[in-house]
């Protein structure tokens, strides 16, 4: 079930958690920039919603984050609705209303180091958020992106029964790592007269080393991309990938890189190196991630849903 966005003084203190949370992996993410010696604006933040009421995404997209992740889709398909009726206006006390606009003192000015643009050819939607799917400046290559409105990343293991309907509400999903999955989500996609952006899951476990994080062998990496740069309906952004649990978390994005380079040279739009989270995405941008996937430091601490 999907908790209404109510107002009063605990909307408007939660609204503050999150700014705070948000200027402090803004910052954060700036920084590990710097030290890798690359540009913040190459980056791109998606918050990872899952376990979070649909209010908070409204409120975070008032502080102009516009890209968001789910997991489950059993808790995203209701949240979606629920956040694309929200933004639509309606349902919206006065005080949430307000607070989902962003302020001035969140709006930082071109350039300024707190403010993490979106990559790409065009601006993010100047209203909204852009989840992390196809959609105007979303994502550079191919890929379209929504007018106006969210953008949704896929970030779960996906089971095939399930790829149906999230092709129904998701414009990318990152966790693709097997031929039939990708038959799914293609006639999925087909069956929505949609089109999604596709990451390939990644295994980064060493060999002989099994930490359940699921993905694609980096040998089978090429073929894998092969079969969704020609199913209709699919669109092959790049690769994505989880370092192993109780190992250091660079080496494996290390090896995330190379496949990404391999991919690249069969399928040079395949740029999107989707890897780091809260606990690890300096590491991860030190190899070159160009998406960073963001939950607890911005939310706080893990909570189940009611």
């Amino acid at each position: 079930m999907i908790a209404p966005i109510a107002g009063g003084p605990a909307s408007a203190q939660r609204r503050e958690e999150l700014r705070h949370n948000l200027a402090d992996v803004r910052g954060r993410i700036a920084a590990a920039a710097a030290a890798a010696g690359r540009p913040a604006d190459e980056l791109t933040l998606i918050a990872v919603s899952k376990n979070w009421p649909a209010s908070d995404v409204a409120l975070l997209s008032g502080l102009g984050v516009t890209h968001f992740a789910e997991n489950r889709e059993q808790e995203a398909r209701p949240k979606v609705a629920a956040v694309t009726k929200y933004l639509s206006g309606r349902e919206l006390d006065s005080e949430v209303s307000s607070a989902w606009q962003p302020h001035a003192r969140d709006a930082a000015p071109e350039g300024d180091a707190d403010q993490i643009r979106q990559p790409g050819p065009a601006a993010a939607p100047e209203s909204g958020p852009c989840w992390h799917g196809a959609g105007r400046g979303c994502q550079p290559g191919p890929v379209a992106v929504p007018e106006s409105g969210p953008c949704w990343h896929f970030v779960g293991q996906l089971q095939r029964n399930k790829a149906r309907p999230v092709a129904g509400w998701a414009h990318w999903v990152q966790s693709v790592d097997r031929a039939p999955l990708v038959n799914a989500l293609a006639g999925g996609a087909l069956s929505y007269d949609r089109e999604i952006a596709v990451c390939l899951q990644v295994s980064l476990d060493p060999a002989g080393y099994d930490t359940g994080r699921g993905g694609v062998r980096p040998a089978d990496v090429l073929a894998l991309g092969d079969l969704v740069a020609v199913s209709r309906g699919l669109v092959l952004a790049g690769v994505m990938g989880v370092a192993p649990r109780g190992l250091p978390a660079r080496p494996a994005f290390a090896r995330l890189r190379e496949v990404s380079d391999m991919l690249r040279r069969e399928h040079p739009d395949a740029s999107v190196i989707s890897a780091g989270m809260s606990a690890d995405f300096a590491e991860a941008v030190a190899e070159g991630a160009t998406h960073l996937r963001i939950g607890t430091a911005l939310f706080g601490p893990r909570r189940g849903v009611p």
